[in-house]
């Protein structure tokens, strides 16, 4: 299995161009470094951020320690206020004086109360009957105020103080307040309704710290802060819908910290939870510092990868030039072209490889050129030898005496009226002249066709009736051949395939364009060859192999062919035991003619 992945990893990298595996291995070295030092620098962020996170805990507690004072002190005075007696005893009274009522204003109320709690900027009290005399901080509960949500959860319970945004009666706007409902000398029933408006002022006087925003909530809605980001319009807005979870989701966030804010601390500052405090720390403050060593950080970082990016892709691009123009003469040579030359004036391991290269192809050259001539020399020997044996052959019997023999025999046969056997000589006679008269040259396929089909007429009247033939042509009869290259293929047909059968012999014999080849196939219907015999005649075609005697017509024929066409053409075999043979002659459709054509024989002599 280890093994086969290390073969998946060759293949691929064999593919992937030199350049682009050294830019590979650089990413793959240095983006972890990278990584690592990002990694780093967050890891120092988090650490930094929760430090400062922690310093200022103590100062988001000293404000909220400030507010549960005021709002304990604020608690205390409405309790007082609204437990008094001489208070509850007024607003008994059915006065209508309106000097009495200034009188008690200015000594028990303003004086009193208002002007000893700095955070108070007024207290209003409310009254639930129609005999008072009224004023601005003597006012009747109409119905607008008795549905008012503060007023019903003060009223409902006397002993507790209710903080909540109200409307002020005198200018409209809306204060945080404390509401502390009054009941009669009995303590039985609410008379009234007084409200302490805490002074904005004030509010922003509990908040000092520069870095801490702060949020102060009542019934879970945002109504004051010391920046403009969190509330919107007045500082006390009674019809904002912002909460303390909105406040946690919409100001949590920035990673370089200029553009949120973090949650500290979400205090409850009385008991009914009505009252809360939201600590903002700007992000911007705590990231501040970090966020310039992550710029000049990540700016170095930055600045090293490009510059080692660019280094390392110079490198690669000289030497995969040089690299490739290597590959590209290696090429040139393995296509064949051996007078490439390699040129590289560096002084590293690719100059020494062009200079062994280049040796190598002047001994490839020169190597050639002795193959070269050796097999010129081995050629031209073994063309003579053959030339000579066909001359050999052609000396031994004088052809004007064999002609005017058979000539002889012939007119006996004729003047006896032995037309039959006139005509056989007559056939043997022009047989035997068109073997003698064959030299080395061309011949049209017409009387290459025509002399085997003279042979084909005398194995007929030897066999008589146990063979037949045919020859069929699509190629041009005007298509030049070697000579004897069809005949003995037929022979060969003749005595290892026809002679054995005792009827139905038939040979074939069809000469038709394949591609880029003329083919002649000659077909027989005999005992086919063995595999082992097969394999042996194989062999010596492939070896040209004359030496055993034995198919020599057929070695002879593929050697002469391979010989003046090329090794791409020859003969092939196609047989089976008891199925008959093919033998195949390849030819080129557009042969090149290396010597001149010798005398066609077409015409009878």
């Amino acid at each position: 299995m280890r093994q086969k992945e290390e073969n998946i990893i060759k293949d691929g990298t064999k593919s992937f161009p030199i350049r682009n595996q050294m830019v590979m291995m650089f990413f793959i070295v240095i983006l972890p470094l990278f990584a690592a030092s990002v990694m780093l620098l967050v890891n120092m962020r988090t650490i930094i951020k929760d430090q400062t996170l922690s310093s200022t805990v103590s100062s988001s507690n000293s404000i909220r320690y400030r507010t549960m004072d005021m709002v304990e002190s604020t608690d205390s005075i409405m309790r007082m206020f609204a437990g008094s007696g001489e208070l509850k005893s007024f607003l008994e009274k059915r006065s209508s004086e309106k000097s009495e009522y200034y009188d008690f204003y200015a000594k028990n109320i303003h004086v009193q109360y208002v002007q000893a709690s700095p955070q108070v900027s007024n207290i209003y009290v409310f009254i639930n009957r129609n005999e008072f005399v009224y004023n601005s901080n003597y006012i009747y509960a109409d119905e607008s105020v008795l549905t008012q949500k503060w007023y019903n959860s003060a009223a409902q319970d006397p002993s507790t103080a209710v903080w909540d945004i109200i409307k002020s009666p005198t200018d409209g706007k809306y204060y945080l307040g404390c509401a502390q409902a009054i009941t009669d000398t009995s303590n039985e029933t609410v008379t009234a309704v007084a409200v302490a408006v805490i002074s904005d002022e004030w509010l922003m006087r509990v908040m000092p710290d520069e870095h801490i925003r702060t949020v102060m909530c009542v019934g879970g809605k945002a109504f004051f802060s010391d920046f403009a980001e969190i509330v919107k319009g007045d500082s006390v807005s009674g019809d904002n819908d912002l909460n303390v979870n909105d406040i946690s989701k919409t100001y949590d966030y920035g990673f370089w910290g200029y553009d949120g804010y973090t949650v500290l601390n979400n205090f409850t500052i009385n008991h009914n939870a009505d009252f809360q405090l939201v600590m903002l720390i700007p992000n911007s403050y705590i990231n501040y510092s970090l966020s310039r060593l992550s710029v000049v950080y990540g700016g170095y970082c930055g600045l090293m990868l490009i510059l080692s990016l660019l280094i390392i892709i110079l490198f690669t691009s000289v030497f995969s030039r040089r690299i490739k123009l290597l590959s590209e003469k290696m090429h040139a040579v393995a296509e064949g072209d051996i007078n490439v030359t390699f040129n590289d004036k560096g002084g590293d391991e690719i100059a020494d490889l062009y200079s062994d290269l280049n040796q190598m192809i002047a001994s490839m050259q020169k190597m050639m050129d002795d193959i070269y001539q050796a097999k010129l020399q081995n050629e031209a020997f073994k063309f003579d030898q053959m030339e000579a044996e066909f001359k050999a052959l052609a000396s031994q019997i004088n052809p004007h005496f064999l002609y005017n023999t058979l000539e002889t025999i012939r007119m006996k046969a004729y003047c006896n009226n032995d037309k039959e056997t006139a005509d056989l000589v007559k056939k043997l006679g022009k047989f035997m002249r068109r073997c003698l008269e064959f030299k080395d040259g061309e011949v049209t396929l017409r009387s290459e066709l025509e002399f085997t089909n003279s042979y084909l007429e005398l194995q007929t009247a030897r066999f008589g009736d146990r063979v037949s033939y045919s020859i069929y042509s699509e190629v041009s009869k005007d298509y030049m051949i070697l000579p004897l290259l069809i005949q003995p293929v037929v022979e060969n047909a003749f005595v290892h395939g026809i002679e054995g059968c005792k009827s139905n012999g038939h040979i074939d014999i069809k000469v038709y364009y394949h591609n880029d080849c003329v083919v002649i196939d000659v077909s027989d219907n005999g005992s086919g060859i063995t595999p082992e015999r097969l394999a042996e005649l194989e062999e010596k075609l492939r070896r040209n192999d004359t030496s055993s005697g034995k198919s020599i017509g057929l070695t002879n024929v593929n050697k002469r062919i391979k010989m003046y066409h090329g090794e791409q053409y020859g003969l092939s075999i196609k047989t089976a035991p008891e199925a008959g043979t093919t033998i195949r002659i390849t030819l080129p459709r557009n042969p090149v003619q290396k010597k001149i054509t010798v005398q066609d024989t077409d015409k009878e002599k």
